[in-house]
C-alpha cells in the first residue's frame, strides 16, 4: 500500500537550524549586535546610529537577566536582532549617502523598527499587569471569608 507510506521530501528541511530564541540566546545575540552597531556608527548619519542604540537598549530591557518574554515577544525580538535591524544596517552601508536620499529611508526604516520595539514592550508590560492583577484576584479569593466556609 503505497499511499500509506511516509513520503520524504515532501517539507525539506532546512539544512540550517532556526533561530534560538530563548532569553539567553537572545542576550549573546543581542549583545553581538550592539557591537556591530558601535563599530558601525562612524558610518551612519548621527540620527541612525542614535535610533539604532535606541532600539537596542529597549531590547535589552525586554531580555533583562529577570525577565522572560512571552513567546511571540521572544520570536519577534529574533527576528528584529538577527535580520531586521543588520539588513537595514547593512543595506545602508552598502548604498552610503552619496546621494543624500538613503539617510532619510535609513532613518524612516529605523524608526518603524524603533516603533515596533516600544510596541513589545507595551505588550510586555501589559501581560504582567494582568498577571499581577490574575495573582491579586487568586489570592484574595483564596484567603478571604467566604460564605461556603463551614
Amino acid at each position: 500500500m503505497a499511499w500509506l507510506r511516509r513520503e520524504t521530501g515532501l517539507f525539506p528541511v532546512s539544512a540550517e537550524a532556526p533561530p534560538d530564541d530563548t532569553p539567553e540566546a537572545l542576550r549573546a545575540e543581542l549583545a553581538s549586535l550592539i557591537r556591530s552597531v558601535n563599530a558601525r556608527s562612524g558610518r551612519l548619519p548621527p540620527a541612525a546610529a542614535v535610533t539604532a542604540r535606541e532600539i537596542t537598549d529597549v531590547l535589552a530591557e525586554l531580555v533583562a537577566e529577570d525577565r522572560t518574554p512571552d513567546i511571540r515577544t521572544r520570536v519577534a525580538i529574533a527576528a528584529i536582532v538577527n535580520d531586521h535591524l543588520p539588513t537595514t544596517l547593512d543595506a545602508y552601508l552598502r548604498v552610503g549617502d552619496a546621494t543624500g536620499g538613503p539617510a532619510g529611508s535609513l532613518l524612516d526604516q529605523l524608526e518603524s523598527l524603533l516603533d515596533e520595539v516600544i510596541s513589545l514592550q507595551g505588550a510586555e508590560h501589559d501581560r504582567a499587569t494582568d498577571a499581577l492583577r490574575t495573582q491579586e484576584a487568586f489570592l484574595r479569593t483564596k484567603f478571604s471569608n467566604s460564605d461556603l466556609d463551614l
